[in-house]
């Protein structure tokens, strides 16, 4: 669904924004148990000064969002650098990432040019500059799942070793799919570094409606635009997972829109998930 379809449905349901858009905006974060318990656990990871803190989960279930709650919570005490893992990195692509993202300047991009000790040098340097100007470092790597090189995760063990008078110049956030945790379990060195582990799942049912109503609320509509069994369909077709109940949300109010309905009911859902090949 384009955004001028979305556009065009806002003005028929008196919506101030788009409720369902698929992006990673804490205005429209929803205040699920699970998701305040991720956001309170990988802050008091960050405020406590602690090594490293682990969030795992399945795909579309509000992980990014939870580390914007937390880049929002921790504010301009700490330096948060949100990284993104790729499935072929190498060591010196972390190292080469994290650099990059912590600093102004220039890396080589081809491998060969780069050298782990002047990365971590780099790396280093920047910390040390954070801890004088009063600020903890933070480095977010997410989709860390995708890393199926085992080196990467133990050079990421090693940027727990930067340390000043005892306390950790950074604290590492791992976030991935739910194959993370495995990968890191086997590394016995790291898994012991990372005193927090948190998680999250799909909704059951009552998130689910409360979710939907939650952020039609926030787009200025108190009243449900959805019925029961358009909601019962939706948690049933989603699994409980937030990004596809967007989708299928979205999708259903553009339907809606399309044609003339009052409100969201089962068949209008069920016509938007069959038009628009939503499984």
């Amino acid at each position: 669904m384009s955004d001028g379809g979305g556009t065009m449905y806002k003005e028929y349901w008196n919506l101030k924004n788009r409720p369902f858009h698929n992006t990673p905006d804490p205005e429209f974060y929803y205040h699920s148990a699970q998701h305040d318990e991720a956001v309170m656990k990988l802050t008091y990871a960050v405020n406590e000064n602690m090594g490293a803190a682990m969030l795992c989960g399945p795909y579309g279930c509000g992980k990014t969002l939870v580390a914007r709650m937390l880049a929002q919570e921790v504010g301009s005490d700490s330096n948060v650098v949100h990284c993104v893992a790729q499935p072929d990195m190498l060591p010196l692509d972390l190292l080469r990432t994290i650099a990059r993202h912590m600093t102004d300047g220039t890396l080589p991009s081809v491998r060969s040019e780069l050298v782990a000790d002047s990365l971590l040098e780099t790396i280093e340097g920047v910390l040390i500059e954070n801890s004088r100007d009063g600020k903890h470092s933070v480095v977010l790597l997410d989709e860390a799942h995708m890393i199926e090189n085992r080196p990467v995760l133990e050079m990421a063990r090693l940027l727990l070793n930067f340390q000043k008078d005892g306390a950790f110049l950074l604290t590492l956030l791992l976030l991935g799919h739910p194959e993370l945790a495995e990968r890191v379990s086997g590394i016995k060195q790291l898994v012991q570094r990372i005193p927090i582990h948190c998680s999250l799942e799909p909704f059951g049912k009552e998130d689910t409606v409360q979710y939907v109503r939650a952020r039609l609320a926030i787009a200025g509509v108190e009243h449900s635009l959805f019925d029961d069994d358009a909601l019962n369909l939706i948690h049933r077709s989603s699994g409980g997972i937030p990004r596809r109940i967007n989708t299928l949300c979205d999708l259903s109010l553009a339907m809606g829109f399309a044609q003339k309905t009052d409100r969201i009911d089962a068949n209008c859902v069920l016509e938007a998930s069959e038009k628009f090949g939503v499984a």
